[in-house]
């Protein structure tokens, strides 16, 4: 066997051999592998770290003075189109989404039935006016019968006047100078002198009754022809009607109506959506501690993240969003379990920012408020 090689066969032991035993063969250490850990363990436990250390620094430095929430969404007005009159629509100027100024034209509505009330309304002025000139014509010849019937009034007191004193003068004188014919005649003449002048002074008096009627119908004829142009005015108000204009610029939204539909007093055609935006933030009752008006406001619309914009705390409602609803709860009755409840936070954006005209109504938003200022006041009621 060559030099150096070991030999894996146990040694041979010779009986009454006096040389010694063979040492035993030597003991291998067993030294266990270490397991080999997974590498997502470790990056998941160093991620989880780096966030723990971030947001305990964040909230150190900024000792809870952000408040956030996304629940809020962009609000603004809706101002609602109805015809004051009813009626054909003959023209329809607008489409869906189009752009509108204040005084533009929507639609018109048939004007034929309308132009006719107002022709005949026109008419009834016209005659109201005529009834007014007969009257005042009624007057002067009223005012003339009076002044006839007040000058036989005077003549016939005159000529009984003269009559009585005939008579008495006859009567004084006796039978020496006039005869029992001429005394008598006297008195019949004096009788009947007062008789006419009865007659005269109530020929007056029905003369200067006449008059004060003539003048009571001018001023009824007057108040006609004030009812006919009020009948005027109104039926001319209902002509342009018929024109349905724009209150407010903005961009047509909700079109229901079609040229050539029939519409009713009142009914809904449309409505337009003013280019005034805001947010509403409903913010739990436990972050309103430290919220102020006018405390800056960082809003961040979900349709494009990357544009965040500027705004500021306008109002906090005057109550939390429950308290309006239908049926509010009742909580002195049954078994209570208290909700943290909402506030609704008007936020409005800061002048002249791009990217507020692409926010639409109802678009939902996350909002942080910084509460650092704290000079404002708690809630102003909106």
């Amino acid at each position: 066997m060559p030099s150096g090689a070991k030999s894996d066969a146990a040694p041979t032991v010779t009986v009454g051999s006096s040389a010694p035993p063979a040492p035993p063969p030597e003991v291998q250490e067993l030294v266990a592998l270490r397991q080999r850990r997974h590498p997502w363990v470790v990056l998941t436990s160093v991620v989880l770290i780096v966030v723990i250390v971030a947001a305990g620094t964040s909230f150190l430095v900024t000792g809870g003075r952000l408040q956030s929430t996304n629940d809020a969404y962009v609000e603004g007005r809706v101002v609602q189109i109805s015809p004051k009159v009813s009626g054909q629509v003959i023209l329809l100027r607008v489409d869906d989404n189009d752009a509108v100024k204040a005084g533009d034209v929507l639609l018109q509505i048939d004007p034929v039935d309308y132009q006719a009330k107002v022709d005949q309304a026109v008419a009834a002025v016209r005659a109201a006016e005529s009834a007014v000139d007969q009257a005042k014509a009624a007057v002067l010849r009223a005012e003339a019968n009076v002044g006839e019937a007040q000058a036989s009034a005077r003549a016939a007191a005159s000529e009984a006047t003269r009559r009585s004193s005939d008579y008495r003068r006859y009567a004084a004188m006796g039978t020496d100078g006039v005869s029992a014919q001429q005394l008598e005649n006297a008195k019949q003449a004096s009788e009947a002198a007062n008789d006419e002048k009865d007659a005269a002074e109530k020929k007056s008096a029905a003369a200067a009754a006449e008059l004060n009627v003539a003048r009571t119908n001018v001023a009824s004829t007057q108040a006609q022809v004030a009812a006919a142009e009020a009948q005027l005015r109104f039926a001319q108000l209902q002509l342009q009607y018929t024109k349905v204009y724009a209150p407010e610029s903005g961009n047509v939204t909700r079109k229901n109506v079609e040229s050539g539909a029939f519409v009713a007093t009142g009914q809904p055609l449309m409505a337009i959506v003013p280019s005034e935006r805001w947010v509403i933030a409903n913010f739990k009752e436990v972050q309103l501690d430290r919220m102020r008006v006018g405390q800056a406001v960082q809003v961040t619309v979900d349709s494009f993240p990357d544009m965040p914009l500027r705004g500021h705390v306008q109002s906090l409602q005057a109550g939390t969003g429950s308290r309006f609803q239908l049926l509010p709860p009742e909580n002195a009755t049954g078994n209570w379990v208290k909700v943290v409840q909402r506030l609704p936070v008007k936020i409005v954006f800061e002048p002249n920012q791009p990217g507020v005209e692409r926010l639409a109504q109802g678009m939902s938003v996350e909002v942080t408020v910084d509460t650092r200022n704290r000079s404002g006041v708690v809630a102003e009621a909106r």
